[in-house]
């Protein structure tokens, strides 16, 4: 079993006094596919390393299949590690770069030959095992760094960015080829991006962090739709979710919201979650996803400034007041017109989709 738990680990950086990581507490399960994600310098990669045992820890305690491994080297942990840049010998061949573990460690040459041809099989790069690095694509040598992590067979694959030098139609490749590629190895995953897509598509669950924070940990759409503060609700959605001044009011038996001059009625569901967590009426910040706006009458008056037409959707830049808005609005005429700047244009919020968070705290008044 390679479940891999994290009880209360920190880091501090002894010469700096910089908390990279604090009080970081996680339980993977065995076979789950865990995604790092979050904005640069947020503390991902530091994890990362800390469960490696190539970082170490200041505070806390590290789990793999059981064992405690705060004091145990890398190489006796049982993991493999994938890095952002590849790292492969360039004078060795494609076959020579996969089985270099398994030399290190003494294997048969006929066991080495099986596993390095096994995992070229599962990459799709058999026919690419007496090439040099050098004669590869990125994409190429992305998947030998991969086989060589294979090979080992470890308990835990630990991926560091590694899709971030390839560009934009490799990463969708190599994305697909990853979600093949685990269901094959089946092994316990701890996945490492910024990119909101790789996180979103690739992880079981996704750990999103801030500031060496966790600031939720759930499935994609738990995240998506759910999300617990204005951190995880603004990060995760692309255009990220518009944030508006509001004012909540709370009667016996219903409430609404009052966004841009217009009262709009939440639903019982609502109604039910802002009672639960202790909501109060008074000032509130007001979410909604681009995409949950629909540009019809009856609306918060706002007025449009730029459309950008992205094929079957358009994509309109607003004010309301003086807040920036963006609607994601579908296309259901060829000839349709974007409104022109200054056009005033009325936007409906879809209702099950209202998100109400505390403006002083960021935390959900729905799902924190």
């Amino acid at each position: 079993m390679a479940e891999v738990t994290l009880k209360h680990v920190w880091k501090v950086y002894k010469d700096s006094g910089v908390e990279a990581v604090k009080d970081f507490n996680l339980e993977i399960k065995d076979k789950e596919f865990v995604v790092f994600v979050g904005p640069s310098g947020c503390g991902k990669s530091t994890t990362l390393r800390m469960v490696a045992g190539l970082e170490e820890i200041s505070g806390g305690e590290i789990f793999i299949g059981g064992k405690k491994v705060n004091n145990v080297q890398p190489k006796d942990r049982d993991i493999s590690m994938v890095f952002q840049n590849y790292a492969l010998y360039p004078h060795m061949s494609v076959f020579d770069n996969i089985g270099f573990p398994l030399r290190m460690r003494h294997f048969p040459r006929a066991e080495i030959k099986r596993r390095v041809e096994e995992a070229a099989d599962i990459l799709e790069i058999r026919d690419l095992l007496k090439r040099k690095p050098k004669a590869l694509s990125g994409g190429q040598r992305q998947r030998v760094a991969i086989g060589r992590a294979i090979v080992r067979e470890p308990q835990v694959f630990l991926m560091d960015e590694p899709l971030s030098n390839l560009d934009a139609k490799l990463r969708n490749q190599m994305r697909t080829e990853l979600i093949k590629l685990r269901e094959r190895i089946n092994t316990t995953f701890i996945y490492v991006t910024h990119d909101q897509t790789e996180a979103m598509t690739l992880g079981d669950r996704i750990v999103i962090m801030h500031d060496g924070v966790i600031m939720q940990v759930g499935s994609p759409s738990e995240v998506f739709n759910k999300p617990e503060n204005t951190f995880v609700a603004g990060f995760i959605g692309m255009p990220q979710m518009n944030f508006l001044d509001g004012e909540l009011k709370i009667g016996a038996e219903s409430a609404s919201v009052t966004v841009g001059g217009k009262e709009i009625a939440l639903n019982a569901d609502h109604f039910e979650r802002l009672k639960a967590h202790g909501a109060r009426s008074g000032r509130v910040t007001f979410g909604i996803r681009p995409e949950h706006f629909e540009m019809k009458e009856g609306g918060i008056a706002a007025k449009a400034d730029v459309s950008e037409l992205t094929g079957s959707t358009l994509n309109v830049h607003a004010k309301i007041g003086e807040a920036d808005v963006v609607a994601v609005v579908q296309i259901d005429e060829d000839d349709a017109e974007p409104p022109k700047p200054g056009t005033p244009i009325s936007l409906v919020p879809e209702q099950k989709r209202i998100h109400i968070f505390d403006p002083d705290t960021g935390k959900s008044l729905l799902y924190g």
